[in-house]
């Protein structure tokens, strides 16, 4: 067997913040209104779309006028990508195997990673902006929160079996993605959330040299 694509989650993994919604909540001062609307969201009374849209309302309230796309990509730009995270992408695409990244976090984050990673696909949940580019309530989730369709449609774009396909995530909303490719790997899974789905575990995105040779026979 052979990997021939790795798929990264993003918040958690390439970048140290958990979920860059919640980065946003705190930047706008209105984490504690959000988790009403998450606790909602769980519970089955909203969908992902109206989720997004009560979150993006959240931040115009806040701020009390419009927000433009270039302050969100701004506020987002102080994140950091892990360094780690454009070297193992570039030792992988030497090998032939192609790097994509699947979020439900914001596009305009996920964007910019891609292009510090080289990542030849990538998908997220993408904010809406009017002609002008200011932000409009709602978006398009094209991921959601569970990530195994993204997975299938760019496994399904580049022409590459599931089975030789590694995940890479952080929490319980990588599962279902983890449950569907041959090569499940968790990141600093402190809390065992994905003990039960994850094949490998890795701590640093360095490792994954390692464990892919391993896999392809070449080290230990």
């Amino acid at each position: 067997m052979r990997v021939r694509l790795v798929v990264f989650d993003v918040d958690g993994v390439l970048v140290p913040v958990k979920s860059s919604w919640q980065y946003l909540h705190e930047f706008f001062g209105v984490s504690g209104e959000a988790e009403v609307y998450r606790v909602m969201f769980e519970k089955g009374l909203i969908d992902y779309v109206r989720w997004m849209e009560l979150d993006v309302m959240l931040w115009v309230k806040a701020r009390g006028g419009p927000i433009h796309r270039g302050e969100l990509v701004e506020i987002l730009s102080r994140i950091e990508v892990d360094p780690e995270a454009s070297l193992v992408s570039r030792w992988l695409k030497r090998r032939g195997v192609r790097v994509a990244l699947v979020s439900g976090g914001v596009d305009l984050l996920v964007s910019r990673v891609a292009e510090v990673v080289g990542a030849d696909l990538w998908m997220a949940n993408k904010l809406s902006f009017d002609k002008r580019g200011y932000l409009v309530p709602g978006g398009v989730p094209l991921v959601g929160v569970w990530k195994d369709r993204a997975v299938r449609v760019i496994a399904g774009a580049l022409n590459i079996d599931l089975e030789n396909v590694m995940y890479v995530g952080d929490s319980i909303w990588d599962k279902p993605a983890m449950r569907i490719v041959g090569y499940p790997v968790s990141y600093r899974d402190e809390e065992g959330v994905l003990r039960d789905v994850a094949r490998y575990e890795i701590r640093r995105l360095s490792e994954l040299v390692e464990l892919v040779k391993m896999i392809e026979g070449e080290g230990s």
